[in-house]
């Protein structure tokens, strides 16, 4: 649900985080589910201020109770090193808070009667976005430490099934642990299913942002004019699908084609493959584009 704009960007709510809301007035916690939103807040910030710094533009905030979700216009155009720094800076500004408060204390009476709350949310949501599963921060560090080797659309996928294994486990723990009498382990079922349900997402928009990224690599070549090439070997038989997923952003592929045999039949660059992507589809062979230029 979207309730308004944050230093111009869309401002979401995830469903999630509202019903917590309610959940947290009906049992008389609403004070401390305010002060998490205060929390959220906070930590997206640090997110924003640093993809502003690169110059990234984000089209959308979503609110999460651990969290949030920041949508990058342009991820598969980052540096791996920005996405890291971008993910890292929300644990540090909660950690930034906690020792704040430990600084100041010897030289201020802190009388808020919520201030052990405060500090706990703070160290909890700093270590748990330091999981390396997404949707979490520790999740985008360890896909922008994977997408050196597997390209964007695997490191994705890998890190959204760890997330999904982590909600279920979290989901379990809370039901065994409320059957057992403690109640108030029923947050942690609570959290596995949201982190599921997020989780599944980023697995999903996964081929969509991939899609989107190869239509803007025309333009990204036409304006920088120069760009870091990688190259690669495929076979001839080998599917445009196969070869996509090995893409490393951001730089630009140039493809080797050899036979079965390892005889190079030619070289193929990136926006020649986007090319027939659109017009061949995923699983169109390379080497079918090799002997349509020897046609040609």
């Amino acid at each position: 649900m979207r309730i308004g704009t944050y230093f111009g960007i869309p401002l979401k709510v995830n469903p999630f985080f509202i019903l917590l809301l309610v959940l947290a007035f009906y049992f008389g916690k609403l004070t401390e589910a305010l002060i998490l939103f205060a929390i959220v807040i906070w930590h997206e910030s640090f997110h924003v201020v640093m993809a502003k710094i690169y110059g990234l533009d984000i089209t959308g905030i979503e609110l999460l109770p651990f969290g949030g979700v920041a949508r990058l216009e342009a991820i598969l155009q980052l540096n791996p090193q920005i996405e890291w720094v971008v993910a890292i800076v929300g644990p540090i500004s909660n950690i930034l808070l906690i020792l704040v408060y430990y600084g100041l204390s010897p030289y201020f009476d802190w009388e808020w009667p919520w201030i052990g709350f405060f500090i706990q949310a703070n160290l909890g949501m700093a270590l748990f976005n330091c999981i390396p599963v997404l949707p979490l921060d520790g999740g985008r560090v360890l896909r922008s430490i994977l997408v050196k080797w597997r390209g964007f659309k695997e490191a994705t996928t890998i890190a959204a099934i760890l997330g999904q294994i982590l909600s279920v486990l979290l989901l379990l723990w809370g039901g065994y642990a409320a059957f057992q009498g403690e109640y108030n382990a029923l947050v942690f079922s609570f959290a596995g299913v949201m982190l599921f349900w997020t989780a599944r997402g980023e697995q999903k928009n996964a081929s969509y942002v991939f899609m989107r990224y190869l239509t803007r690599k025309k333009n990204d070549l036409r304006l920088k004019r120069v760009l870091a090439a990688k190259e690669l070997v495929a076979t001839d038989e080998t599917s445009l699908g196969e070869i996509f997923q090995c893409f490393q952003p951001p730089c630009y592929h140039l493809i080797w084609v050899l036979d079965l045999d390892g005889k190079i039949l030619g070289l193929v660059g990136e926006l020649e493959l986007i090319q027939a992507l659109f017009e061949q589809g995923l699983t169109y062979k390379v080497g079918l584009m090799i002997e349509r230029k020897d046609i040609v």
